[in-house]
């Protein structure tokens, strides 16, 4: 065998490893990994899995957490325009001031149409092709636009022809608000005025329609002067209600002596009709006349107790054209987009809404389907249980942003807040008024007096409903507000950055401690690839030396 291959071959061995170390110290200064697979990663293989499934896991809430955050500050923009529109409208819709064109349009009705369209446009906010405030239907609009709304699309009624259709229902037959007046015998034949509840017999006396009778008195506790006598009976409801009351009026009636009938509206609210008794003929507005007959002159009670009918019967007239019609309006607009958690819009419960004697006499509501009635809200409407935080609106959409930890932050459009919004911006939208009252035009007119009385009518609806509007529009009573949803999903946001901000720290500490792992110390593997390289150098050298080695060198 050759002398330089016995030398030889073992340093040509050692060179090849550590060829193949410097190699992989470069690798590694190179990519910064101590190891190309976790087979090569040694004892640290368990940490490196473990650590590396921690932080993609952390990766994903992140990710679910930016998308959250987006979304709630699209919700968090509109929320808060939605929070500025109904003192805006309010604004607007001024009850002490009627302004009306040509086309019967008040200034305080433009106003809240051009609100509503923007708070229909708000409600409809989409990202990404996700209606935000749809519930859990993301893929659907939640609202309809505002003329299939107001006015109906087909054969489906819109809120102007479910108001109208409620306001004849409240009427009645006699346009009184289903109020009956007639005379009646008492202790003296002719000097008693019976104010009946239409339907009172038989049995059909509605409680959903009408007036309600709530209190009557006299200013006088004498019944020599006036007496008044209630009946009760039962509503449509089973409930126990005053149903009729009976004025009686005695030979000691005198100028001053006054009757208040307490009535209560359609939407709840009280009006007071009060006629006081005067000598004047004809009376003035809350007056009737005492009537007079011989010498010295006495009480005419049956005379009186007509031109007291007669002044109530005007009274009521008035009533019913300006707050009752307001209220019945209002009530309406209740009832159609009170649809939260998964009503339906309210409709008279007749067989023919066209009929109008059959209006008059219904008793109850029904609800509205889907080939008879708009419905304005279209998305996710299931039930809400306010004990079970599960069928909570904000639980509807909701986001994973840690291991222990979900964020809701669904809205749905009709939540009570926005629906009350619509409802009242709606309904200001559809109110109907005559711009030809007061005016030589006025076909309902033919004096300077009745045409001012009837601008009056006109002035006083519109300050009714204005009223109510505004109060709408206030949250004032109690219901939830805009605020309250927006506060909601502003909480959610926040828990949403608070978890993103923990699961970035332990990210950075994640990582800090893979890369202690999986990592190397450049400085060190610098000076060991020099050190490897010196090495390296000399064992080439050394080789060559042998390489180039013979028995007779050898011998020299």
């Amino acid at each position: 065998m050759p002398i330089n291959s016995v030398l030889v071959n073992p340093n040509m061995s050692l060179l090849s490893t550590m060829r193949q170390q410097l190699e992989d110290m470069q690798r590694q200064l190179s990519t910064g990994q101590k190891a190309a697979t976790y087979g090569t990663l040694g004892a640290g293989r368990t940490q490196s899995i473990t650590f590396r499934s921690k932080i993609s896991e952390i990766n994903g809430y992140l990710q679910n957490t930016d998308v959250l955050n987006m979304r709630i500050s699209l919700l968090d923009k509109g929320m808060g325009r939605l929070e500025d529109i109904p003192s805006e409208a309010s604004s607007a819709i001024d009850p002490n001031t009627y302004n009306i064109d040509s086309t019967g349009t008040t200034t305080g009705q433009k106003g809240a149409k051009i609100a509503l369209n923007e708070v229909i446009g708000l409600l409809n906010s989409e990202a990404d092709g996700r209606y935000l405030m749809s519930g859990k239907t993301t893929d659907t609009k939640p609202v309809v636009s505002m003329n299939d709304m107001l006015y109906g699309t087909g054969s489906k009624y819109g809120l102007k022809k479910v108001v109208q259709e409620r306001y004849t229902a409240d009427l009645g037959t006699g346009k009184l608000g289903r109020l009956d007046l007639g005379t009646a015998t008492g202790a003296v034949a002719g000097d008693t005025v019976t104010i009946t509840r239409q339907g009172a017999t038989p049995a059909t006396l509605s409680a959903e329609f009408g007036y309600k009778l709530s209190s009557a008195s006299a200013s006088t506790t004498d019944a020599t002067h006036i007496k008044i006598t209630p009946t009760t009976g039962t509503d449509s409801a089973g409930k126990t209600v005053d149903t009729a009351y009976a004025v009686q009026f005695g030979a000691n009636l005198q100028a001053g002596d006054s009757v208040s009938l307490e009535l209560q509206n359609p939407d709840g609210t009280k009006s007071t009709v009060k006629l006081t008794a005067t000598l004047t003929s004809p009376p003035g507005d809350g007056q009737f006349t005492i009537a007079q007959t011989g010498s010295p002159a006495t009480v005419d009670v049956a005379a009186t107790a007509t031109n007291f009918q007669n002044q109530l019967n005007e009274s009521l007239k008035t009533e019913t054209k300006t707050t009752f019609q307001s209220a019945s309006m209002m009530r309406a607009a209740d009832t159609f987009f009170d649809t939260t958690g998964g009503g339906k819009p309210q409709r008279v419960n007749v067989t023919d809404p066209t009929d109008n004697s059959l209006l008059a006499t219904a008793t109850g509501l029904r609800d509205g389907t889907d080939t008879d009635t708009v419905e304005w809200y279209v998305g996710y409407n299931a039930a809400i249980d306010p004990n079970d935080t599960a069928t909570s609106p904000r639980n509807d959409v909701t986001s994973r942003v840690d291991n222990n930890m979900t964020v809701g932050y669904g809205v749905r459009a009709n939540e009570t807040a926005y629906a009350n919004m619509v409802r009242s911006l709606a309904v200001m939208t559809v109110a109907e008024f005559d711009p030809k009252a007061g005016t030589l035009g006025d076909p309902n007119a033919t004096t300077d007096a009745q045409r001012q009385k009837n601008l009056g009518v006109e002035k006083a609806r519109y300050s009714a409903l204005a009223s109510r509007v505004d109060g709408v529009l206030a949250f004032a009573d109690g219901t939830q507000k805009p605020t309250d949803i927006h506060t909601e999903i502003a909480v959610a946001g926040n828990v949403a950055k608070n978890a993103a901000d923990r699961q970035t720290t332990s990210k950075t500490t994640l990582q800090v401690m893979l890369d202690g792992v999986e990592g190397i110390n450049k400085e060190e593997l610098t000076a060991q690839i020099l050190t490897l390289q010196t090495r390296m150098n000399a064992s080439y050298t050394t080789t060559s030396i042998l390489n180039s080695l013979s028995l007779l060198n050898y011998m020299k």
